[in-house]
Order: C-alpha cells, then structure tokens, then sequence
C-alpha cells in the first residue's frame, strides 16, 4: 500500500472523528439532519473542512482539481440541474423558510459539499488513482462515501432510515464521480454536491412548515409500519436517475486516460 493512500486512509479517519464525534458533542442528541444544519453554522463541518485544507497544503497534492471546468463540459449537468430545479420548486410551491434560514442551509450545504467532495472525490480518489485503475477506484470511492452516511445514526438516533441515506448517497456519489471526472474540475462537484443538499433540505423543511407536529409523528408512525416499498424503494427512485446518467458518463471513462498524477 503506497504512503499516498496510507495517509489518505488516516485522513479519512481524523475526517470521520471530526464530522461525527463533533456532531454528538455540539448538538442535542437525536437531533434531525434538517434541523441540525438548519438553526446553528455546522462548526463541526467547519473544522472538517479545516482539517482537509492543512492535510492538502502539508502534502502538497496539487492534483486535486481545484480548477474550473473543461471547456464544454458544463452542459453535461443538465440532469442534476434539472433535479435540483424540481427539488427547488417543490419547496417554493410549500412555501419556503424565511430568508434567513434559506441562506444559512445554504451556508451549511456549501460546507458539506466543500468537505464530503474533498474528502471522498479529491483526497481518498486521487490516492486510489495513484495505485489503481480507474472503475476500481471508483467503486471504492464511491462505496466508502455511501457507507460513512451509515454512521448518521449515531446522530438522529435512526439506524434504519441512515442505512437508506447510505445507498442514497452511493447513488449519488457515482454522479458525482461522473461530474468530476467528465468536467476535471471538483468545484463542478462541490456545486452539484451542495445545491442538490440545499434544495433538499429546504423541500424537507417546506413539507414540515406545512404539517403539524401531531401530524408528522402520525407520518413517521405510519412510514414505520409501512411497506419496503415505501421505506426504501422510493427514496432510492429519486436518487437513481442520477445514478444511472452518472453510468452513462463513465461509460468510455477507460478510454479517457484519466489517471493521477
């Protein structure tokens, strides 16, 4: 194993410690993802964030794509651009959150975006490519970010539902991939990354505005007896038009050269 991938592996370790363990000492316990970003800046992103950016500038990697995308390239986002609209307007048709929670969710989405790409897309990959071929690195790339979604649970309290957002976030994350590797820009995929967050978070918090309290635990009740279909097949159906374009963008990707410096 080359000391590239070694130190990455301890990064995502110290990322981990942080983004979690953070979570669990500044905010109540099972406290809700949308909540939890929407009321306070997410320090704990924050420091993560921190933490990529001195790993980055202590090793040197210059190879992480921090540049702007190649040109033509950005009308390869029309799907999740398309996605992210219909998100929006769901939200805007509720009736969105005032103006100072919309920007603050903005906020703390740009520092996901800007933490989870850099993490998974810019250091844990580019270590991967350095030693392997491109589909294997990018399988384990993109399972290593749907599984670490697992450990949400220790902040909601809900394992069931985080192992749901982990096969979600797999989905995603093989679009996300896709962003990076056809644009050669990871800025592409932090934008991609924290505005899909963005306007779905503000449709979740939209669709709680509108019901009350007594109804939503009436929803959760009844989500909880209800079927597989409805627990997992239909959170994944959104997530998997992205999944199946991100495919389609890397169906020549073997072709492209692509590798590490």
């Amino acid at each position: 194993m080359s000391n590239r991938i070694v130190i990455a592996l301890l990064t995502l370790v110290a990322w981990i410690a942080v983004t979690y363990l953070g979570a669990q000492l500044l905010y109540p316990p099972e406290i809700s993802l949308d909540d939890l970003i929407s009321r306070n800046i997410a320090w704990h992103i924050l420091l993560a964030c921190f933490l990529l950016v001195l790993v980055i500038l202590w090793r040197g990697w210059h190879d992480l794509c921090f540049s702007l995308p190649k040109a033509g390239t950005l009308r390869l986002l029309w799907l999740p651009a398309i996605l992210i609209v219909l998100l929006l307007s769901g939200a805007l048709l509720l009736g969105s959150p005032p103006a100072g929670v919309i920007v603050l969710l903005l906020a703390n989405t740009l520092l996901v975006g800007f933490s989870e790409e850099v993490m998974f897309r810019g250091v844990l990959y580019r270590a991967l490519r350095a030693r392997f071929s491109v589909w294997p690195s990018i399988l384990a790339t993109t399972a290593a970010f749907g599984a670490v979604h697992i450990l949400n649970g220790f902040i909601t309290g809900n394992f069931g539902a985080s192992v749901i957002q982990a096969l979600a976030a797999a989905s995603t994350g093989m679009l996300l991939i896709a962003i990076l590797i056809r644009t050669g820009s990871l800025w592409a995929s932090i934008i991609v990354h924290a505005l899909w967050d963005w306007a779905t978070f503000l449709l979740l918090l939209s669709v709680k505005s509108k019901t009350p309290a007594e109804d939503i635990q009436q929803a959760s009740e009844a989500a909880s007896q209800s079927s597989v279909l409805g627990q997992v097949f239909i959170p994944l159906a959104v997530v998997l038009p992205g999944f199946l374009y991100g495919l389609w963008l890397l169906r020549r990707v073997e072709d492209t050269g692509h590798r590490a410096g």
